[in-house]
């Protein structure tokens, strides 16, 4: 074949023909001319035959100047085998068509005379290539433009290469006059600031990352969450950065009015908390005199009529109090401050002992109580064992209180899918559909205004938060009008075993208390209430009258203190002049009064104060109004009086 010759001999190959062969297919259109005389094609490959060729016009040995329509006045070479810069060219088809091309010249190296190696790129290829290329872009500045975020791309020196349409809008500028700037010229410099370090940090660690970047919106500091991305070459070096961001603002101001209604109810429960402390305070103030005189009352009437009109004195006062008390139990509870100490606990054991308090009430009413505890023997529970106490007693007086005269109470127990259920069923008024669960609600008493059964509303209520609080569950299995009912208590079982329960403190019946040594004792009493000093000078006198100092302001109180070294001191914490619990620490702090017991009284029931005023040195805290009994006990203890 005359190319394949003619390679040969250029070349100097000699019998291999693998450098012809690979010539001839070249996929591009390729031709040797040479170079001395006049320039003519001495070989041409199968691609460039295949454009230019016919029968009439043959190629090889057809001077270059008929190859192209210049004339092929720009065929020339450099020096040293180096290529020349591409130049644009027409190429004469076999057709009589011309085409644009890309026209590449080199010096064959090796070859026994000047030769040029010439290639003819199409350039329908390249504007093909180019066509594909802008699609491509287009297609990705169309789906970047119709997204509601912004997409944009950086140079690894911080200039704009691409931004979509939402970018335009936000800087409030077109495309044309962004690209080629950087962040500098765009925003303040405090933000361009920040986003040239994200840049930067992901150019670094060659990885997306994640960012929360300050943008201006509407005069208001806003947020961009940015995704960022490197971008990388042919030889791995990330040359680019995109980025995908997005307003965050709406969001960040939603978790911020989140945060500010939670801190605000957190503000109002404070206040609530704060409110009932003092309401409590202030009720249990008057409380105090009417359950302290009416106690002594009780103690000193002998007359069967007037000791029944006192008793009922008393029993009102009472009913009160524990008003009080589940109210402000129920705010702990709904504030968080409540606690219960879950433990494994003998499942009957709390269960006796509520239904053992309630058979006098049981005997009262005319109701009968029916017992069956085989179903929770050598069982255990999950439990605080006081509060569960307190919850089944609940349960069981009010199956008894709202019961039919001659009726019946069955207690019992069961246990499935490893939870124990209480049940207490009742004989009483049962009742219907709407009010099953309305009787848990705060203040909710189904059927009071037909009934003249003493009641707070705030039982079941109770109930249920401590039983909650302890991972179980109180409600009513079912209930017939005016056939009865059957409430469950529902805890979890356990197969760990409980302590031996604490001996409860003997309480002291309601008789006059003596100790020959009180007598000879002094008792220092800082209490700003005239009803509460004389309602303890009473109290005190049934314990062989002990000298009682009264001070109605508490640096007196310290004063005299110091002055007198009594025996004991009785302090109440809301005083005009200082703070009841900083005269306790100025007590404790003097060494002339730092031994002396102080047993606080006061009507505020807070739990975290009582621990607090026992830990800065209270022998004891009695809460008002005094149970005179408990308050007896807590003032013999203190002085070390024997039983």
């Amino acid at each position: 074949m005359v190319t394949q010759r003619a390679v040969h001999e250029m070349s100097g190959e000699g019998s291999s023909g693998s450098v012809a062969l690979a010539f001839d297919y070249l996929p591009t259109a390729t031709a040797l001319v040479d170079m001395t005389g006049v320039h003519t094609v001495i070989a041409a490959n199968r691609a460039l035959l295949s454009l230019t060729a016919d029968p009439v016009r043959p190629l090889v040995g057809a001077p270059f100047s008929s190859l192209v329509a210049s004339g092929g006045d720009r065929l020339a070479f450099s020096g040293g085998g180096a290529a020349r810069a591409a130049t644009e060219e027409r190429l004469l088809l076999a057709n009589g068509r011309q085409i644009p091309v890309s026209m590449h010249v080199a010096q064959l190296p090796g070859a026994s005379r000047p030769t040029a190696v010439v290639q003819f790129q199409l350039q329908e290829r390249q504007q093909e290539a180019e066509r594909a290329l802008r699609s491509s872009e287009k297609r990705l500045q169309d789906m970047a433009d119709n997204v509601n975020t912004l997409i944009y791309l950086k140079s690894a020196d911080g200039r704009y290469i691409l931004i979509n349409r939402h970018y335009e809008r936000v800087l409030g500028e077109g495309r044309e006059d962004v690209v080629g700037k950087t962040d500098f010229d765009l925003w303040p410099a405090e933000i361009a600031t920040a986003y040239r370090s994200a840049d930067q940090q992901v150019l670094a660690a060659g990885v997306p990352m994640e960012f929360e970047e300050p943008i201006p919106t509407d005069g208001v500091w806003g947020m961009w969450l940015s995704l960022k991305f490197p971008l990388f070459d042919e030889d791995g070096v990330a040359y680019a950065v995109g980025g995908i961001s997005t307003d965050i603002s709406g969001r960040n101001r939603a978790e911020m009015a989140i945060r500010e209604a939670r801190d605000e109810a957190e503000r109002a429960n404070r206040a609530k908390s704060e409110f009932l402390s003092r309401m409590s305070h202030e009720l249990r103030t008057p409380l105090n005199s009417i359950l302290g005189f009416g106690q002594l009352l009780q103690i000193d009437e002998e007359q069967p009529a007037r000791r029944e009109s006192i008793d009922r004195i008393v029993g009102a006062g009472r009913h009160l109090l524990s008003l009080i008390n589940e109210v402000l139990e129920i705010s702990r509870i709904e504030a968080g401050a409540q606690s219960v100490s879950v433990e494994p606990v003998d499942a009957c054991a709390p269960l006796i002992e509520a239904i053992d308090l309630v058979r006098p009430l049981a005997a009262q009413h005319g109701v009968e109580l029916a017992v069956d505890l085989h179903g929770g023997l050598h069982q255990y529970v999950l439990a605080d064992y006081q509060r569960l106490k307190q919850v089944l007693l609940n349960v069981l007086m009010n199956a008894i209180k709202y019961n039919r005269p001659e009726g019946m109470v069955t207690v019992s127990a069961e246990v499935a899918d490893g939870r124990l259920r209480f049940l207490v069923t009742d004989t009483g008024i049962g009742i219907g559909e709407s009010g099953l669960e309305r009787i848990f609600q705060p203040f909710e008493r189904l059927g009071a205004e037909q009934s003249d059964t003493e009641g707070s509303g705030l039982g079941l209520a109770l109930s249920r938060s401590l039983v909650e609080l302890m991972g179980g569950a109180i409600g009513v299995a079912r209930s017939v009008p005016g056939r009865g009912s059957v409430f469950f208590v529902e805890l979890p079982t356990t197969s760990e075993r409980s302590r031996e329960p604490e001996v409860a403190r003997k309480v002291e019946t309601l008789v006059p208390a003596t100790c020959a040594d009180l007598a000879s004792l002094t008792v220092l009493y800082i209490e700003d209430n005239l009803a509460n000093l004389e309602l303890v000078r009473k109290v005190l006198a049934r314990m062989g009258e002990p000298t009682l100092i009264p001070a109605m302001q508490g640096q007196l109180g310290v004063e005299l203190a110091a002055l007198h070294s009594p025996d004991l001191v009785l302090l109440d914490l809301h005083l005009p002049d200082t703070d009841g619990e900083e005269v306790l620490r100025r007590l404790r702090a003097d060494p002339r009064t730092s031994s002396i017991p102080v047993v606080v009284l006061s009507a505020d029931a807070m739990p975290a104060q009582i621990e607090r005023l026992k830990a800065g040195g209270a022998a004891d805290y009695v809460t008002k109004p005094l149970d005179i009994p408990v308050f007896l006990a807590a003032v013999k203890a203190a002085v070390g009086c024997p039983e």
